[in-house]
């Protein structure tokens, strides 16, 4: 019974610094990727000149407050990822290779978009280009590679030794549904758009829906 208990505090625990780890990563992505949009909103206007229109400004005034909100989640997280490590002892060895992976992660993601935003010049034209725009071929590879090996290594070590069962659960049940939702969404998309009736298929919306997806039935698996 107290095995049981232990156990059971120690998983709560393991899940707190997890979502804790979870919210730095994001918000710290976000605000890079916000911050991008917004740097890229001012060029492109400059470039026009002229006052900013009323629809300009909503948008830059959205753009910001991602920032700010992206900012103020991962300032949430670090505060509370310090205040829980004062009082906790030092971490199991699964929480340190979680931690690490969380870390590796996050820092690849801002790499991948700090470059992808510097290499493009469509920001000048268009304030999220750089999601879409050309890159040179040597970045374009190394990126790739990042992409391609780098991050599926992360993603099985995460899966195989830094994650309980019912964080495995979780992620397998937002992989699921995500799988789902492109399987049905994409071909629906492409038929519709074979018809006339909506825009030619976007790869990045659909992957960024389908991330979006995972993420979200990942997080309500795991701390519903």
């Amino acid at each position: 019974m107290m095995e049981s208990i232990v156990d059971n505090e120690a998983n709560a625990g393991f899940g707190a610094q997890a979502g804790r780890l979870a919210l730095i990563a994001l918000g710290s992505v976000g605000a890079l990727l916000g911050a991008g949009v917004v740097t890229g909103f001012i060029v492109a206007h400059q470039q026009q000149g002229g006052a900013m229109t009323a629809r300009q400004l909503l948008i830059l005034a959205g753009a910001l407050l991602f920032v700010l909100g992206c900012g103020f989640t991962a300032w949430r997280g670090i505060r509370a990822a310090l205040a829980a490590s004062a009082g906790d002892g030092p971490p199991t060895p699964r929480e340190g290779r979680y931690r690490a992976v969380m870390l590796i992660a996050a820092l690849t993601g801002a790499v991948i978009s700090v470059i992808l935003m510097l290499q493009n010049d469509a920001l000048t034209d268009n304030p999220i280009g750089f999601l879409s725009g050309p890159v040179s071929p040597a970045i374009a590879i190394v990126l790739a590679l990042l992409v391609g090996v780098l991050i599926p290594a992360l993603s099985i070590y995460w899966h195989l030794r830094a994650i309980d069962e019912q964080e495995a659960a979780a992620y397998n049940k937002g992989a699921l549904f995500a799988a789902y939702a492109y399987w049905i969404g994409a071909p629906v998309w492409w038929l519709l758009w074979r018809g006339g009736l909506v825009a030619a298929p976007d790869g990045v919306a659909i992957y960024l829906v389908t991330i979006a997806i995972a993420s979200v039935t990942w997080f309500w698996a795991k701390y519903r």
